[in-house]
């Protein structure tokens, strides 16, 4: 009976926490590719957002120069670039403490039998977080931005505070320099 009181009171006290919350819109992970330009992710694609120690990346010799290295997550192993380098910008800072890393996968790939999910890292300036935008506000490109993320980009998202550039992980994973790259994965032939 003491458990139904208590069960009683704390509705009574507490409603928000037993009412349903209805979450609205499809959620972006939000973060900086520079210190100017502010992007978006779909979370469809997005495994996790980590911050690693600079020593868990192993870096290997005769990559292109936006390879960091590889890095162990949840028993994969997998490369890890510098996304903006990759899409044309300037690199991150050679050698900081840490890497804020974002793990994508990439399509579905078959193989013989089954199917199999490939995994890139992309080391970015900041995460920000998570925002939930619904997929009517994606507007064209109207604002300024480098012509080199041309490719990379689906649309804009934004507030009245801030506008957000948003990116296509396809693109990314399938830019001609990482398909290049023998550690990336690749669609069979």
């Amino acid at each position: 009976m003491t458990n139904n009181t208590t069960l009683a009171r704390l509705q009574q006290l507490l409603p928000e926490l037993f009412q349903p919350v209805q979450v609205i819109g499809n959620p972006y992970l939000r973060f900086q590719l520079t210190s100017e330009i502010p992007v978006l992710l779909s979370m469809e694609r997005v495994q996790e957002a980590l911050v690693v120690p600079a020593d868990s990346i192993s870096p290997l010799p005769n990559l292109p120069a936006f390879s960091i290295g590889l890095m162990n997550a949840r028993d994969r192993v997998f490369l890890v670039i510098d996304l903006a380098q990759i899409l044309g910008l300037p690199p991150l800072p050679i050698n900081p403490r840490n890497y804020q890393v974002i793990i994508i996968q990439s399509s579905e790939i078959a193989t013989d039998s089954s199917e199999s999910r490939k995994y890139i890292g992309l080391s970015v300036q900041r995460v920000r977080g998570v925002a939930r935008f619904e997929t009517g506000q994606m507007q064209s490109l109207t604002h300024d931005f480098p012509s080199c993320l041309a490719p990379y980009l689906l649309g804009s998202l934004g507030t009245d505070a801030e506008n957000f550039l948003v990116l296509d992980a396809d693109s990314i994973v399938n830019s001609p320099a990482l398909l290049k790259n023998p550690f990336v994965p690749t669609k069979p032939t």
